[in-house]
């Protein structure tokens, strides 16, 4: 009888596993396709990098906006009641984008797809977190992180097989995601024992590890600044549309193939120490773009391994998170984690956009390497209090 209990429960983990990593490659794929696809069809408008940057940070806010309400939702609905809307609302708003190809029309447009996505993105990170026992969470999230490189990798491989006009691009994306939320209903019930013991506050869990918090907030700076803008850096540079997309999907490939065997050194040294040597190997990596971008293997090999190692940056931080919070206080902290990506999706792109158009298109790399370089003290700060 309890062999029998024990091997339900097994399947019912294994399911929920499925489906939130499922909704994890849904929301990167909202992300991978609809930045490049948008930046270039404004750029073609005649539209600024900073208006292209601006109109991101509408998309952002949906899911900043969301923060004080997430928790509580996921808590009374359920993760599983959660996703299942937000994937209907991002399929819906999809098919809506490509009707009407306007920036001022997408404006809210791209805020519900922002809220859709960051509602599923925390259901989904606060059910993984819950899920993962701490001697495999980094194997566990190591899969999950390359779910969502495979996400943002599936985004430019459509772009370059439906092209960037038309309806086509939005029509193929949209009906992914109607695909690929089918196994969110294998969740049924909340998946997760998340009681509702009152309302963690949310300035109280910030300010006991700003250090995690930040860092996703500069990780977005930077991700989303590269499937923005790195399609135009590479045209600037000399590169066709197609090579600029490929090199891009290259980036998201390294994510996908690295994740799994650093999330397995995640689990056996310092986490943190990790994250500093990830860290300071992305910075260099983007600072050497420029001189290889043009380079037949160079570009691809290095965007290949950069995109590795930075995507475990997002990866060490749901790590982090989740050896720090159970519970109520985890379901709180994972919102105020994404509502953190959604800040550093509003300001990196602004200001990687502002500073392509006074700098020029070449400087993106340096860009992204600077808004590193400024994180980097918090987290050393961080590492010698853990050491004392």
């Amino acid at each position: 009888m309890g062999t029998s209990q024990d091997a339900g429960a097994l399947v019912t983990r294994r399911r929920s596993l499925i489906a939130v990593i499922t909704a994890m490659v849904v929301v990167n794929l909202v992300y991978g396709i609809t930045l490049p696809l948008m930046s270039l069809i404004l750029d073609a408008q005649g539209i600024s990098k900073t208006a292209i940057g601006l109109s991101i940070v509408v998309q952002a806010s949906g899911g900043v906006l969301l923060a004080t309400v997430m928790s509580r939702l996921i808590v009374r609905l359920g993760a599983a009641r959660v996703m299942q809307s937000a994937t209907l609302l991002a399929s819906m708003t999809l098919i809506a984008l490509g009707l009407f190809q306007d920036i001022y029309i997408w404006l809210p447009l791209r805020f519900l797809l922002g809220a859709s996505a960051a509602m599923l993105w925390s259901a989904s990170e606060t059910v993984i977190n819950e899920l993962a026992d701490d001697e495999w969470r980094g194997r566990i999230m190591g899969i999950y992180g390359a779910a969502g490189a495979s996400g943002f990798a599936l985004g430019p491989i459509i772009l370059i097989l439906t092209g960037s006009t038309g309806m086509l691009p939005f029509a193929v994306t949209s009906i992914l995601v109607a695909l690929a939320s089918l196994p969110l209903f294998w969740l049924g019930k909340p998946s997760t024992d998340i009681a509702s013991d009152g309302r963690p506050s949310l300035w109280r869990i910030f300010k006991f590890v700003p250090h995690i918090l930040l860092l996703n907030l500069t990780y977005a700076a930077t991700v989303e600044s590269v499937i923005a803008f790195f399609s135009l850096y590479g045209i600037d540079a000399g590169l066709s549309e197609a090579r600029s997309l490929s090199l891009l999907t290259t980036f998201a490939l390294g994510g996908v193939v690295l994740q799994i065997p650093l999330g397995w050194l995640a689990d056996h040294m310092d986490r943190i120490k990790m994250l500093l040597m990830c860290l300071l190997a992305t910075i260099i990596g983007f600072l050497i773009i420029p001189e290889v971008i043009n380079h037949i293997w160079g570009g691809p090999f290095l965007l290949f391994t950069i995109g590795g190692i930075e995507g475990m940056i997002y990866t060490l931080s749901i790590i982090l998170l989740g050896q720090t919070f159970r519970g109520a206080e985890l379901a709180a902290a994972t919102v105020l984690h994404t509502s953190m990506w959604g800040v550093g999706t509003m300001l990196g792109p602004a200001a990687v956009g502002i500073g392509m158009d006074l700098l020029g298109d070449y400087t993106m790399p340096y860009l992204i390497a600077a808004i590193y370089v400024i994180y980097l003290p918090m987290l050393i700060l961080a590492r010698r209090r853990s050491i004392k």
